[in-house]
């Protein structure tokens, strides 16, 4: 059974105040009866009236949730796109190092724990439920392929840095949705070998994996990085994966690379590879998908903000609304929890409303979703 409680308050923004001040948020919660804790970023440009992504960006064994914000410096690119980030710890294993139970490990609920950390952020701050991703080193890159089998009503999309799948749990991954995936991954990895060992599947495997899934058929491109750094001693190459099907894989194969975060400077094991920031295509490849259970490529359709709510907010017994477009299109209302309570289909029409006035009093969000774009707003019911 899952349960969880927030054992310390988080600062919450109101709707509409702009934060001007980037923050760390440290917190902790109850799940399965261990109290979890975790820290998230809220970047410099958040504001309480749009709907911001989450990027889960999950640490490597031994590590923590702070060595992985300083590693991959993703919190500056969160500042720009205006992401938030969440840095959740794992919990001890038997050798008394952190980890995560990612398809192997001591029976701790991690997929259980992600799900609820996902609803408490989204409780205290407004969050587009459907760009919630996953990426992350080693055993944290292996936890990302966890929640893309596991949690795939959730993840829009992952990517795993020097981390695969286990080879037990590819045999038993099998999502009911589709779902993106980026791979980056050094030859030389000596933690967790490019071509697999005993436990872990190599990454051909990995790849082969998901793009069955996917529907996927031969690859569709192969670009080089450009060699901007000649004394890292390795290369990179994009091997894109996209025939067939919206869903892609993305392989970054770095020639001669060692187990660590291209473009970090840090050296975790090998060599580091400086031609590229992996934390910037990461954000890249994620900032193109959301989830949908049909084509969930995000368009330059130049249709930013086609919602907007009019009259009062807070609101008494009816959400009111105008577009800009004629294209029909579905509403749905979640509590801040993230539990769906409304959904209803519209033709397109200048305005329209939706009756809410059976609503408790409290704060809600409503996704607006056409074939090709999304909008979260957040209201206030009286």
């Amino acid at each position: 059974m899952k349960y969880y409680s927030l054992l310390i308050s988080i600062l919450w923004l109101g709707l509409g105040m702009k934060n001007s001040i980037a923050q760390n948020i440290t917190g902790s919660l109850v799940h399965d009866g261990l109290t979890r804790n975790y820290t998230i970023y809220i970047p410099a440009n958040y504001n309480a009236a749009n709907a911001h992504p989450i990027v889960f960006n999950l640490h490597g064994y031994t590590s923590s949730g702070t060595a992985q914000a300083s590693l991959t410096n993703m919190n500056a690119i969160a500042d720009t796109a205006g992401f938030i980030v969440a840095y959740p710890e794992g919990t001890l294993d038997n050798s008394l190092q952190p980890y995560w139970n990612a398809g192997y490990g001591t029976g701790v609920d991690d997929i259980g724990f992600i799900d609820a950390l996902i609803d408490v952020i989204a409780a205290s701050y407004t969050i587009d439920l459907q760009r919630v991703y996953s990426t992350g080193l080693s055993n944290g890159g292996i936890m990302s392929n966890t929640l893309a089998c596991a949690l795939n009503d959730r993840i829009a999309a992952i990517a795993g840095v020097g981390g695969t799948m286990s080879i037990v749990q590819n045999n038993a991954c099998s999502p009911s949705n589709k779902i993106p995936v980026m791979h980056i991954h050094g030859t030389s990895d000596i933690v967790v070998p490019y071509a697999g060992n005993g436990v872990l599947l190599g990454v051909n495997a990995l790849i082969t994996h998901w793009r069955t899934h996917n529907g996927l058929t031969s690859a569709s491109s192969s670009t080089a990085f450009s060699n901007t750094s000649l004394l890292d001693g390795s290369t990179a190459d994009l091997i894109a994966y996209e025939t067939g099907s919206n869903y892609p894989v993305h392989l970054i194969r770095v020639n001669n690379g060692g187990h660590s975060w291209p473009g970090s400077g840090v050296i975790v094991s090998g060599s580091t590879n400086m031609d590229f920031d992996a934390s910037l295509e990461i954000w890249k490849f994620f900032s193109q998908y959301r989830l949908l259970t049909s084509t969930d490529k995000i368009e330059g359709t130049g249709y930013a903000n086609w919602i907007n709510l009019e009259g009062a907010n807070p609101i008494q017994n009816e959400l009111q609304w105008s577009t800009n477009i004629e294209e029909n299109y579905s509403v749905r209302v979640y509590n801040l929890l993230g539990m769906p309570l409304l959904n209803q289909s519209f033709e397109g029409s200048k305005t329209a409303t939706m009756k809410v006035n059976h609503l408790p009093a409290g704060a809600y969000l409503a996704v607006y979703t056409t074939n090709n774009k999304v909008q979260t707003l957040k209201f206030i019911k009286a």
